[in-house]
């Protein structure tokens, strides 16, 4: 079997998971909680949540680690166990059985000064921590997602390369639509902060989270005229979410899901999957429209 760096660069587009938070929600994961406590304590239910995507056609499953930075950790009292749960993340994936287990590292949810008082090499370090512990425990690659910032999605890239050498390291920044285009938060243009990142040594990078398919496709579209030969993946939400009388929704299809992120397969992209509230179906729908057996 092809390794990861190898399936991204060659082809054809990746087909990544869903929204893994959504699904633990589903089976009981109450709001505000760590999710990566469930790595240790409801392993099975981990397991079972990758296996829905395995079976509904995800070629690689993104661990359940995207709070396990030291830092995040840190406010539930759990910095200290973050080389087991993020390693408990990787061997909860792998008994799901994909062709790859990327091991997913999500923001610090701090900012940095004079927003709030983030530290550029705290974070460094706590990434670097992270990697190594989920490389050591046999992720086929690592991805940091969900980053606002360009200057923490730098420093998270540089650290998990060091301490994970040889392995892929994917990074994808979240941006919403303005009408001069489309920005992350902290001010930073998609397709030049994209370019940045990839001119750092991402094995791709890509867009997640935060916008809906059909914006997706725009901005998708954008970032791939304007920067041939280089691996993008997106994965965007379900549509927006709403507020029901049985909790939050998401109401795109996933046919309509599909329908928008198919072509940009066709357009060159790497790897194409979803974020919050694209369940199994979305994945499934996604499969179809590539044409997977």
């Amino acid at each position: 079997m092809r390794g990861l760096a190898e399936r991204l660069a060659r082809g054809p587009c990746l087909r990544l998971d869903g929204g893994l938070g959504t699904m633990l929600m589903a089976r009981g994961l109450p709001p505000g909680a760590p999710p990566e406590l469930w790595n240790a304590g409801r392993t099975a239910d981990v397991t079972a949540v990758h296996r829905a995507y395995v079976e509904a056609g995800s070629e690689a499953v993104q661990t359940n680690s995207f709070g396990g930075h030291p830092a995040r950790l840190l406010r539930y009292g759990l910095a200290e166990r973050c080389e087991e749960l993020n390693d408990a993340a990787v061997s909860a994936a792998r008994a799901a059985g994909p062709a790859f287990v990327i091991g997913d590292l999500g923001p610090t949810g701090e900012y940095l000064p004079p927003v709030g008082q983030g530290d550029l090499e705290r974070w460094r370090l706590g990434f670097e921590r992270q990697a190594r512990a989920l490389a050591a425990a046999g992720a086929d690659g690592l991805h940091v997602e969900t980053l606002s910032d360009l200057r923490e999605a730098r420093v998270a890239l540089a650290a998990a390369r060091s301490a994970a050498p040889g392995l892929p390291v994917m990074v994808s920044l979240t941006v919403e639509r303005r009408p001069r285009g489309f920005f992350t938060v902290m001010g930073d243009p998609a397709v030049k902060a994209l370019r940045a990142l990839h001119e750092a040594g991402a094995a791709a990078c890509g867009l997640n989270c935060s916008i809906t398919s059909g914006d997706m496709a725009v901005v998708a579209a954008q970032a791939l005229a304007q920067l041939p030969g280089v691996r993008l993946v997106f994965q965007p939400n379900a549509g927006q979410p709403e507020q029901g009388p049985e909790g939050l929704r998401y109401a795109q299809s996933p046919e309509e899901f599909a329908r928008d992120l198919a072509p940009l397969a066709a357009a060159g992209a790497a790897a194409l999957g979803g974020c919050c509230g694209t369940d199994p179906r979305f994945v499934a729908a996604l499969a179809r429209a590539l044409g997977a057996p």
